[in-house]
């Protein structure tokens, strides 16, 4: 069942959606905002559409940017007048650290359209808010996250989509093929290592087995005695032992580059 997971200050709670074709795909979305009456009627409109949606609540720019990390987000909607730093200001060094995640100032005042432009901000949405803008904004950003920010993989014709970035590793069995993320939840779909590496793009992901394909971006150690990727979500993925030191050179060479282009 679809879920609003609702952040604010630590404290989670979560709230049931309906189902719908937009819930595919979960939008990791935060609300910068001072003003409670602003604040309950974005969450409100959020809550009636049809995103399955991570919402992350902060009542100050301060304490956003305190917590912030690069690629967390999808969305953000920032208020531009509050106390400490303004949301400009929030902006300017969100664009420091990602210069990619969407962004909509939420204001009264068209003011700051220059620094908008500056900043790459998509959107501005006027207070009060309206439900049809709000739509948008996240349509878009969910085109975003699909075409640009990150790649996916589809389940089934009437399933959902996965981040490429949350699968940990992916095995066969028979025509089953089962993916664990991340998170510890284990999907399936029918289909063969040889599909889903097509599905797979990306040098972070190895055909480390014949039946399995590990996510280089994953893997914590290697236990050379038992010839297996210890991964970080603590499960083991077997190495093919014939091919054990070409298997560990390419991934010593994915380490490599990805620290090369930091």
């Amino acid at each position: 069942m679809p879920l609003l997971n609702v952040t604010t200050f630590g404290k989670a709670e979560s709230r049931s959606l309906r189902n719908c074709p937009h819930s595919s795909l979960r939008l990791n979305v935060a609300i910068c905002e001072d003003e409670d009456i602003e604040l309950k009627r974005l969450e409100k409109i959020l809550e009636l559409t049809d995103f399955e949606i991570n919402l992350f609540v902060f009542k100050n720019a301060l304490e956003f940017i305190r917590t912030f990390e690069a690629k967390k987000y999808d969305l953000i909607f920032m208020d531009i007048y509050m106390p400490e730093i303004t949301g400009v200001e929030a902006v300017e060094f969100i664009r420091q650290k990602d210069k990619d995640v969407y962004i909509s100032f939420c204001t009264t005042s068209v003011d700051h359209a220059l620094d908008g432009y500056r900043l790459n901000v998509e959107r501005y949405l006027e207070k009060p808010v309206r439900t049809d803008d709000v739509i948008e904004v996240l349509e878009r950003a969910r085109s975003r996250r699909v075409t640009t920010k990150r790649r996916c993989i589809l389940l089934g014709k009437n399933s959902g989509l996965i981040d490429n970035e949350d699968i940990v590793f992916a095995e066969q069995n028979n025509h089953t093929v089962y993916i664990h993320l991340l998170n510890g939840e284990l999907l399936h779909k029918t289909a063969t290592l040889d599909n889903l590496s097509a599905e797979l793009c990306g040098t972070n992901f190895f055909r480390c087995h014949k039946s399995y394909i590990v996510n280089f971006d994953h893997v914590e150690n290697i236990d050379r005695s038992i010839y297996v990727f210890e991964m970080k979500n603590g499960e083991k993925v077997p190495i093919k032992q014939r091919e054990f030191p070409q298997i560990c050179d390419s991934f010593n060479e994915y380490v490599f580059s990805v620290m090369r282009n930091r």
